[in-house]
């Protein structure tokens, strides 16, 4: 269980990222099209050093993954949602 909070932990990194991509968006409302590309890039590099660096500290790496994927399930909810109210 903890593997699973450990992985879901990066989306204490994830929420603010996407919801700063998002401000900058509104303010210049000509970079609007290269959200996806810059959200998609920008949390990639987020997951992926992420999941680098604390992988030696999961004892289920299964798990730890599962929770990295429920993470990404979950901010992409979020960022949808805020997408939709933009």
């Amino acid at each position: 269980m903890e593997d699973i909070c450990l992985g879901a932990g990066v989306l204490a990194m994830l929420i603010p990222t996407n919801n700063l991509i998002i401000s900058i968006a509104k303010y210049k409302p000509h970079l609007a099209m290269g959200i996806p590309g810059i959200s998609m890039f920008v949390n990639s590099v987020i997951i992926l050093t992420y999941g680098a660096i604390l992988k030696s500290y999961s004892v289920d790496s299964k798990l730890f993954v599962g929770g990295i994927l429920l993470a990404i399930f979950i901010s992409m909810i979020i960022k949808l949602n805020k997408l939709i109210k933009y």
